[in-house]
């Protein structure tokens, strides 16, 4: 399992949002890829979707947290579990916070809601014709 270089990531991204691409974003992607029940999903997730950064809205950033919330999803946990695994800092502040279960859960819901995550998701379904 080779780390991602930024080379590597840069090709399979529009040249729109190539040049925001540096180490720390590299270094989190790795950090993922480290998982071994995620590598090749998420490796391969990241590559397919990028066609989605063609118009430049999103941070790549936000793209490669969507890609892993998606890659989560895609496994068949519940939002809940795919957004924890995703984010577990925001998860550890709301309890430390004691945020109530049904605001996270809002919370969890608008992200899983969001156009960016729909974008990669609708890159996920296949069309029944085929």
């Amino acid at each position: 399992m080779d780390p991602l270089t930024i080379e590597q990531f840069k090709t399979a991204l529009p040249a729109k949002v190539k040049k925001s691409i540096n180490q720390k974003l590299i270094d989190k992607i790795n950090a993922t890829l480290s998982d071994p029940e995620m590598y090749e999903q998420y490796r391969e997730n990241l590559v397919s979707y990028a066609n989605v950064m063609d118009d430049g809205r999103f941070k790549v950033s936000n793209y490669i947290d969507a890609v892993k919330y998606v890659s989560h999803k895609l496994r068949g946990v519940t939002n809940i579990r795919a957004y924890s695994m995703t984010f577990p800092d925001e998860i550890q502040r709301f309890t430390a916070q004691q945020v109530a279960p049904k605001d996270i859960a809002s919370y969890v819901t608008a992200y899983n809601k969001s156009k960016l995550v729909n974008l990669i998701l609708e890159q996920t379904l296949t069309p029944s014709w085929i």
